[in-house]
């Protein structure tokens, strides 16, 4: 799912979780829990580049405005296939570990953290879920167990 739809619906449950409870800092959990667990897409990058996977297709730098990247673009910033897939914050256990601390503690914080990440990882599945080998994608201990190795985790169609 696109960053924006990520920012826009964990608005939506952060605005409502304020509204229900008076608290910003729900409105600022759920924002971080929905959007900012995507910041685990940069690791997946950095993986990439240390590994020298190829750069994803698309067309020539420069080719719009004829001016040619520079080496540092090509080599840390340019997006590149990803051989790895570690998502280490898209995880079902996780979630669980935040809920139970979340319940237990009763933080206006931690609750709109919860129910932003929850509903991050719903739209996610429900968006990429005919893209994975296994419905159990999302436990980081089965990503662990594969490698975290992406041919053996998305379908040959998706790769």
């Amino acid at each position: 799912m696109k960053a924006k739809h990520h920012f826009w619906s964990s608005l939506a449950v952060g605005g409502a979780l304020y509204w229900s409870s008076g608290s910003a800092s729900s409105l600022a959990g759920a924002m971080i829990g929905g959007f900012l667990i995507d910041s685990d897409h940069l690791i997946d990058q950095m993986w990439a580049v240390h590994l020298g996977a190829p750069h994803m297709r698309g067309k020539a730098e420069g080719a719009r405005t004829g001016i040619t990247a520079r080496p540092w673009f090509e080599r840390y910033v340019k997006r590149r296939k990803l051989l790895r897939m570690p998502l280490i914050f898209h995880s079902y256990e996780l979630l669980v570990a935040l809920t139970a601390i979340a319940v237990s503690v009763r933080s206006p914080f931690l609750i709109g953290l919860g129910a932003g990440y929850a509903l991050h990882l719903a739209l996610d599945l429900g968006r990429h879920h005919h893209e994975f080998r296994s419905p159990l994608f999302y436990l980081l201990i089965y990503r662990m167990a594969l490698g975290f190795e992406r041919k053996k985790l998305i379908k040959p169609d998706y790769l």
